[in-house]
């Protein structure tokens, strides 16, 4: 099944947006408030490289796109959508729950941050290829 292209493209973004937002007030909230101590350049360091990529893929895509001038309607395939959309938010909570949890690991913050690139690194770039795949394979509607 195919979907609307623009409509998907603004759902990914959305839930980017949204996400990495939340992720960023909730490393800047923790960092105003000393949670880091002498750490917090290693705490920013964790978390740009986690949210920026695919951030900076979308914001690309919304551009490039917004200097166009197609007036043709697009489409993509619904599972990729869907497989991206799934992958995003599924990793997103995999980020946001490695800082929540935090406190109930036995392990200092950064040394988790650190740790959790063991999951976070394989998981993302399932994350961008399924993110370049959806932004890749769009079709002009032939109607």
């Amino acid at each position: 099944m195919r979907k609307d292209w623009n409509k998907c493209k603004k759902r990914l973004a959305i839930l980017w947006f949204i996400g990495g937002g939340i992720l960023f007030f909730i490393i800047f909230l923790q960092t105003i408030f000393g949670h880091y101590g002498n750490e917090v350049r290693e705490a920013w360091e964790w978390t740009f490289p986690t949210i920026l990529p695919n951030l900076s893929l979308i914001i690309g895509v919304l551009v490039v796109d917004s200097m166009k001038n197609a007036v043709k309607k697009k489409t993509i395939d619904g599972f990729l959508f869907n497989l991206s959309f799934i992958l995003s938010i599924v990793y997103l909570l995999v980020v946001l729950l490695t800082i929540i949890l935090e406190p109930f690991s036995s392990l200092r913050t950064v040394e988790l941050m650190k740790l959790s690139n063991l999951w976070l690194g394989p998981f993302q770039g399932l994350v961008s290829a399924s993110l370049g795949a959806f932004f890749i394979r769009v079709k002009d509607d032939k109607s």
